[in-house]
């Protein structure tokens, strides 16, 4: 199976916010591997209060939680293009 999402890159905040939602939204498996309480938060909320609960955050906190997701993305895809 080819798996042909492309997490967004960011250079804010705001684009970090995107970029999560987008994630989020996809339902991307290698979601299950963010252990932080914001990533945990962020993706057991409703569809509606996502983007609310992001923009309520600092921006330090939102560039994290962007970091969190882009490191398990970037693990998952070196899994599963070498395997």
């Amino acid at each position: 199976m080819k798996y042909d999402f492309k997490m967004k890159e960011a250079t804010n905040s705001k684009e970090a916010i995107v970029s999560i939602l987008d994630a989020i939204n996809h339902n991307a498996v290698w979601l299950n591997k963010c252990q932080s309480d914001n990533a945990r938060i962020i993706i057991s909320l409703g569809d509606d209060i996502k983007e609310k609960y992001l923009n309520e955050l600092t921006d330090e906190q939102v560039i994290d939680l962007f970091v969190e997701l882009k490191t398990e993305y970037y693990n998952y895809k070196d899994n599963t293009i070498w395997n």
